[in-house]
């Protein structure tokens, strides 16, 4: 079987696919291979599904990613380890000097079986031509080691595409959908139109515009395509619905915004100036449409607000009608429709405007829609969205089966409704039951599909004064939020009018209290009225007039105990999701009735604590006894902690010796998105001597206290923080500073799951210089497999993580510098560097220049700054980079510094740190190192360095330690 497999392998198609642009005879069209390898990547929460693929030609393998839409191979038990395929339609590109091939359609030979490796094939050779640099197109789905953080300014190559025969010799190297991303640049895609949805404009305080969108698909995906103002003029004329183009770069790749597109893409583009769109000649070879329908009889389980495909035989179709819109009070056509399926159900399906007068398709026709909104208003219904499309009796095998239902039993069939199956706690009957705060969150109230429904008893304890109103319209019924265009001028756009003054009304955040926890409720202008006692009106005016009298009005407002009525669902907030707990009403106690309610708790209490008594008096063990009623009371007496123990500085700066144990420090309070770790371990930095000196830019939202990395289990969180994480988990995280401390407050973001296989201390010693490393190596250095790369400081917690990611990442060579042989051999034979260099014995620019044959190093990492300014200029190769993240030896260069070498060999030079970035960034960091490192930490490849652990009250020899500058790898300090 083998043998006979073997025969049918087309060995050296591999190397002929890569090199068809020197001689195109020689590619084969489809060839075939065999699978040597199936793996699932690991991409980012809610991105599509992804499969890597090795594939061997016998001679030769290479890696291969599958499209989204080649999935159902391995889905389907069909693509396996040992199998055969041909491919029949791919696209060759080169990542970060890599050979990869996405695989956009392929056949699996059952035929020829399965069995093991064929041959020693070996990793395709790339050799690059002088002038040439690595490749670095990011594929769309964050999938090889380092890709996410592959350099956008690195030169693209687009290599030959399966994908269509036919395209024209102008347009040979064509991109497909799916491997667009914000990094590739010089890329022609060709692709159908499949929508166009008339010009929309739009008018606000900022001007007044228009625009238009487009949806674009070819064999590997869709992706919808943006042109503004210039553009639009420029190219709506250009595009016809069917039709087929090229478009070329320059065309901005953005992060596709959800909630405005029905097309499946994590990108979205927008048109530039200079972004050609060329109408193709050759119209065949690209789909017509893709769908990805879901079964009516699915919606149930489809959440609300999803966009959605489906197919269906048109049942019934009602007349016309017309309503008025709540936001713009513009009347609207609607028609509904009545659609089914061979699953038994029908669904209502609307559609609107032009679509609506001008339907004309006959009943029991095929129908497939694409861009539908799911409703749940009544139970499960559909809207056609004004970016989606209906095609009638498309020649589809979906379409063919349904028709060939229908006519033989469907007509007869009856058919269950989605009406009536409405989620729980809709209208009739909700249950809106009195729970303490506690119950809330236990419960997980709002965490699921449906919208959950309660009435709490609560104290504000705080009302947040930024953006406390918002001005409305004052037309009767509007309440839309209106724009001061010119002073004296408000305009709402819902109504089409000015006004001279807006009408302001509440909507606050408030945070409230009970017994058993806080909360965070959204409250909207009647409750406003109650909470604050005056309308929102007065309240902005005297804001103006008296800013203390208003903060006095804010102040009265605390305090006051209310019976909240709330709802609560989960929603999105900056692509995170989160409950929002909305007050739909609110009323004052009514003190009988709440002494009622509190005297029955107090009776059904005692008689409850006694029936127990009676319980425990059997055992021997009085403390035991007492324990088990000390415990039944404790819900009545919570112990607060209002203080905790950091380490902080006499005088506010200062040497060593100024540090001390604060024991009355205020405990912080998390903000909506932390959490309250309780610290085990922190790691110690070089910026932590500066700032206790006095001599570092502390960001200002960070806190007096020191140290950014640590280790500890989460203890509580606040209103809005990320759902991953739960009470007593074990975590490890970056902050803005405060670690030096028993307790810290830091947003669920820069949070990671601590490895069981790392002990608390290694721990609390990776966050902030394995993170360091990788933006300096990736982002800032632009570092790829291939390239050279110098660390200097070599033995420094940054370089030790530094050097192992970059022979990880196959570096050419690593070199490093350090002030002794033992840390030199320590970088050369335990971490793998290729030589080091002793700065106080040698002069390392020189040795460098002689180990590489004058070439220089492609990377240089520096943490020094003055003294080594000069010897990094001559040590960067040819178009290098020098990275900055400190000074060390100082700021100010000496008199003599040669910077020529800036403009004869193209050096760039780049300063960064970490600590200033904002929390999105270090977050989008966090992530890299979860998903490239995390997997290294725990089979061991990546070795966590401690040199030496001390108890946190020893803090000021931990401080003298890492000031003598004799460290190789992290100081911890542990709290016990």
């Amino acid at each position: 079987m083998a043998a006979n497999a073997a025969s049918q392998v087309n060995q050296g198609s591999l190397a002929a696919i890569f090199n068809s642009g020197e001689d195109p005879n020689a590619a084969v069209s489809q060839p075939v291979l065999q699978c040597v390898q199936v793996k699932p990547l690991v991409g980012q929460q809610g991105a599509p599904e992804r499969f890597r693929v090795v594939f061997s030609d016998i001679n030769n393998f290479v890696q291969s990613m599958l499209a989204t839409q080649a999935n159902h191979v391995v889905h389907d038990g069909k693509l396996r380890k040992g199998c055969f395929v041909r491919l029949k339609s791919y696209q060759a590109n080169q990542v970060k000097g890599k050979r990869i091939i996405i695989v956009l359609d392929l056949d699996v030979l059952e035929e020829l079986g399965e069995c093991d490796k064929i041959g020693e094939p070996k990793a395709l050779e790339f050799k690059a031509e002088e002038d040439t640099k690595p490749q670095s197109t990011t594929i769309a789905t964050n999938g090889f080691y380092g890709n996410k953080l592959a350099q956008q300014q690195n030169q693209q190559q687009s290599l030959p595409s399966r994908t269509n025969p036919n395209a024209s010799a102008s347009h040979a190297n064509i991109y497909p959908i799916e491997a667009l991303s914000p990094y590739a640049h010089k890329w022609t895609i060709k692709a159908r139109c499949t929508s166009k949805p008339p010009i929309r404009t739009w008018h606000n305080k900022n001007g007044e515009g228009k625009l238009f969108s487009v949806n674009l698909l070819d064999e590997s995906g869709e992706i919808k395509a943006t042109g503004f103002n210039d553009q639009c003029d420029a190219l709506f004329d250009v595009f016809q619905e069917g039709q087929v183009y090229y478009i070329t770069s320059p065309c901005r790749v953005n992060m596709a915004k959800k909630q405005f597109s029905n097309v499946n893409n994590d990108y979205e583009l927008s048109f530039e100036r200079d972004t050609l769109v060329e109408k193709a000649e050759e119209q065949n070879g690209v789909p017509q449409i893709r769908f990805n329908f879901t079964k009516i009889a699915d919606l149930q389980t489809v959440e609300k607000d999803t966009t959605i495909d489906t197919i269906g035989i048109l049942k019934e179709v009602a007349e016309t009608s017309q309503i008025v819109s709540k936001t713009t009070s513009k009347p609207y056509d609607k028609r509904d429709l009545t659609l089914v399926d061979n699953t038994g159900y029908s669904v209502k399906l609307t559609i609107w405007g032009d679509t609506a007068q001008k339907f004309d398709v006959m009943p029991e026709s095929v129908v497939a829609f694409k861009g539908l909104k799911v409703s749940d208003f009544g139970g499960r219904s559909l809207s056609l969205l004004s970016s989606g499309s209906m095609t009638i009796d498309p020649d589809i095998d979906e379409a063919h089966k349904l028709k060939g239902w229908y006519d033989a039993q469907g007509k007869s069939d009856t058919f269950m409704s989605h009406q009536g199956m409405a989620s729980l706690g809709a209208a009739g009957g909700r249950n809106e039951a009195t729970k303490s705060i506690m119950q809330v969150k236990e419960e997980n109230l709002g965490m699921s599909e449906n919208t959950d429904y309660f009435t709490t008893k609560a104290t504000i304890i705080y009302v947040k004064q930024d953006n406390v109103s918002y001005p409305a319209c004052l037309s009767e019924g509007c309440n839309k939020k209106v724009l001061e265009v010119e002073p004296g001028q408000w305009r709402c756009e819902r109504c089409d009018k000015t006004h001279p003054k807006p009408e302001h009304r509440y909507i606050m955040s408030i945070n409230v209290s009970d017994h058993t926890g806080q909360l965070w409720l959204s409250c909207f202008d009647d409750v406003g009225r109650m909470i604050m006692g005056m309308s929102a009106d007065q309240l902005m005016e005297l804001k103006e007039n008296d800013e203390k009298a208003a903060g006095d009005v804010f102040q009265d407002a605390n305090c006051k105990t209310f019976m909240f009525k709330c709802r609560a669902k989960m929603d999105s907030f900056q692509d995170q999701q989160r409950v929002r707990y909305q007050v739909s009403g609110a009323n004052a106690l009514n003190y009988s009735s709440e002494c009622t309610k509190l005297t029955q708790m107090i009776k059904d209490y005692y008689t409850h604590v006694e029936s127990l008594t009676h319980s425990y008096n059997g055992r021997n063990n009085a403390s035991s006894r007492q324990a088990s009623l000390d415990h039944l009371y404790q819900p009545w007496f919570p112990q607060i902690s209002l203080t905790l123990w950091i380490s902080d500085i006499k005088n506010g700066t200062g040497p060593a010796v100024s540090l001390f144990i604060n024991p009355s420090a205020p405990k912080p309070s998390p903000k909506p998105s932390d959490a309250i770790v309780k610290i085990k371990c922190f790691g110690l930095n070089r910026m932590d001597l500066l700032q206790r000196e006095g001599h570092y830019p502390v960001p200002p939202q960070a806190p007096k206290t020191l140290g950014v990395e640590f280790s500890g289990m989460i203890e509580s969180f606040g209103s809005d923080a990320e759902k991953e994480f739960k009470v007593g988990d074990e975590v490890f995280g970056l902050a803005y500073g405060g670690a030096y401390a028993e307790y810290i407050a830091v947003s669920t973001h820069m949070l990671m799951h601590k490895p069981a296989e790392l002990s608390w201390e290694q721990a609390g010693g990776v966050p902030e210089t394995w993170i360091t490393a990788t933006q300096a190596m990736y982002l800032v250095g632009g570092f790829s497999p291939g390239k050279s790369i110098l660390w200097h400081a070599g033995a420094s917690s940054v370089s030790i993580a530094g050097i192992q990611l970059s022979k990880a990442d196959k570096a050419s060579a690593i070199y490093v510098t350090a002030g002794s042989q033992e840390k030199i051999d320590f970088c050369v034979k335990e971490l793998g560097a290729t030589a080091g260099f002793n700065y106080h014995t040698q002069d390392w620019a020189k040795e460098i220049l002689k180990a590489t044959n004058g070439k220089g190093v492609d990377v240089v990492i520096d943490f020094i700054g003055q003294n080594y300014f000069q010897g990094n200029l001559d040590v960067a190769a040819r178009d290098g980079h020098i990275v900055h993240l400190g000074a060390m030896s100082g700021t100010k260069l000496p008199a003599g510094v040669d910077i020529g070498a800036f403009v004869r060999k193209r050096i760039r030079f780049e300063g960064s740190s970490l600590r200033s970035r904002d929390e999105e960034y270090q977050g989008k960091l966090r992530d890299t190192l979860v998903e490239h490192a995390t997997p290294k930490f725990k089979d061991g490849s990546f070795k966590v360095i401690v040199e030496k652990v001390f108890p946190w009250e020893d803090i000021v020899q931990a401080h003298q330690l890492m000031e003598s500058n004799q460290t190789k790898g992290k100081i911890i300090c542990r709290i016990d």
